[in-house]
């Protein structure tokens, strides 16, 4: 029900309009009138009213006065000006200050309802964009939170190129540029919003809810050793925390430099969380005693790994592993925290092995993610043996891993491949420039270590990522082109299918 205030300076206009209208019937509540503008103005402001109906010549203060007021303090009231003159001159200013009619006097109930009733469904009309707009920009703002907790999400995952992550970055407004990097993850039954926000105050960091219970943290800055001091300050700031609640675990992952080391942080802060839940499941006082009883035993076990992971043959990995795995089948060995204990070990232990020799492959690392998860539920030393094949195999026979005894020159012109396969203007010149030598030379060398041309090893990059594309995403043929280097989308589904045997459209099918 629409509220109206009357103003006329003739008390029987005011008692007549008053009392010849039925305004609840109609649909409007006659909330008060004031003989001029000085007396109605407070008496607006308190009441607040919809709709005023107002003379022009009016002692004191008159109504166009008073309908300038109205307008700068409350430009949602609906003002209907009357008036005993048909000068133009009246309604040129009526019309300035945003009237919303301009009636003539006299005027007669029916006409003045017929007036209100056009008004009043003029405010409902607004009130009704209003909503939708109000709707429209929560949407669009609750969308846009989610399309920046997606994106981070991407990037901690590995699926954006460095310049499609700064392209979308940029698109949605986050500030994602800096020199090194890290990702902490923080787990807990109930986040508090209080520690959180006190997290992101404190720190140069962007966060997204990854699942109800787990929070991810991308923190970053222009300084290495800055970024290194943070991560022991948080670690002790949460091992506070976690005095107090037992249901907090978290993970850190080692400061990384440029964008694409985000999601090898993030590989590394999983793991880290990973075998911190397990630990503080765990923390039974027999099974940490044992564990540290038997450090020289890890140590040694370490140590046949990292030999085999630097001399040994994939061919006689079953064997190994079967050898390696033989200490858990002691009975003293065959608890499930221990055998878990042993395979997170062996597992940290192949990564710090990847990372000292400078495998930093997105790729390989989730396929090893893929199978960490299962760790978790292992239970039987045949499960373990079978568990440390299968990941021995994943990386001993994967490309990268392999490249590792090629010539320094030629691993760090791969790793800069993988990185930038994606540049259409990767060339050997630009590529033997990186590594410091002529491109004669850098090619000839490349072709001796590799067996394969620099083209040929650039373009089998290429289309590996393009068939992952092609099974992974609805991207159009030529959107895929452009993400793996090629500027020419006919240029590419030639080579694709040179090289594949297939198009594109029967490799997404069918292969």
């Amino acid at each position: 029900m629409k509220k109206v205030f009357l103003l006329d300076d003739e008390v029987q206009v005011r008692e007549g309009m008053k009392n010849r209208i039925d305004w609840r019937e109609e649909g409007f509540d006659y909330c008060g009138d004031a003989p001029d503008g000085e007396v109605a103005l407070p008496l607006i402001r308190k009441i607040q009213p919809d709709i005023v109906i107002t003379d022009i010549k009016m002692p004191f203060m008159d109504g166009l006065e008073l309908s300038k007021i109205l307008r700068e303090e409350m430009p949602d009231i609906k003002i209907i000006i009357l008036s005993g003159h048909d000068e133009f001159e009246y309604a040129r200013k009526a019309m300035r200050i945003q009237i919303a009619e301009y009636c003539l006097k006299p005027i007669s109930a029916g006409e003045l309802l017929k007036t209100l009733h056009k008004v009043s469904s003029q405010i409902d009309q607004e009130e009704l964009k209003k909503k939708k707009m109000d709707d429209l920009r929560s949407e669009a703002t609750k969308n846009r939170s989610m399309s920046q907790e997606a994106f981070l999400s991407e990037i901690c995952k590995g699926f954006l190129s460095p310049s499609e992550a700064l392209k979308k970055a940029a698109q949605l407004n986050v500030d994602l540029i800096a020199s090194f990097y890290y990702v902490f993850i923080l787990e807990t039954e109930s986040v508090s919003t209080g520690t959180i926000n006190s997290i992101q105050a404190d720190y140069n960091c962007l966060a997204f809810k990854s699942t109800k219970k787990e929070m991810v943290f991308i923190m970053k800055d222009e300084t290495e050793r800055l970024l290194e001091d943070e991560v022991n300050e948080l670690k002790e700031r949460l091992a506070g925390l976690q005095n107090n609640d037992s249901s907090i675990v978290f993970g850190f992952g080692k400061v990384e430099s440029r964008i694409q080391g985000i999601a090898l942080s993030y590989a590394q802060a999983v793991e880290d969380k990973s075998y911190n839940k397990m630990v503080q499941k765990n923390k039974a006082q027999g099974s940490e005693e044992h564990i540290l009883n038997n450090d020289e035993l890890f140590i040694k076990t370490r140590n046949r790994l990292i030999s085999f992971l630097k001399d040994g043959d994939p061919a006689k990995i079953p064997a190994f592993a079967e050898n390696y795995t033989s200490y858990l089948k002691d009975s003293n060995n065959s608890a499930p925290f221990f055998i878990y204990y042993s395979l997170i070990d062996f597992t940290l232990t192949i990564k710090q092995y990847m990372r000292e020799q400078r495998i930093e492959d997105v790729g390989l690392l989730k396929e090893m993610a893929n199978r960490e998860v299962r760790a978790g539920w292992i239970r039987e030393y045949s499960e373990v043996e079978a568990y440390m094949a299968d990941m021995l195999k994943v990386v001993m026979e994967s490309e990268i891993f392999s490249s590792v005894k090629v010539n320094p020159l030629i691993l760090k012109a791969q790793e800069y491949i993988h990185q930038h396969f994606y540049e259409s203007e990767l060339s050997l010149q630009r590529i033997a420039d990186m590594v410091n030598v002529s491109p004669s030379y850098f090619s000839r060398m490349f072709s001796q270590e590799t067996d394969k041309t620099l083209v040929e090893y650039i373009t089998h990059i290429r289309m590996e990522n393009a068939k992952k594309l092609l099974k992974s995403t609805n991207d159009k043929t030529y959107e895929i082109a452009q993400k793996v280097g090629y500027s020419d989308s006919h240029y590419f589904c030639n080579l694709f299918k040179k090289v594949t045997g297939m198009t594109t459209r029967q490799y997404k099918t069918h292969g």
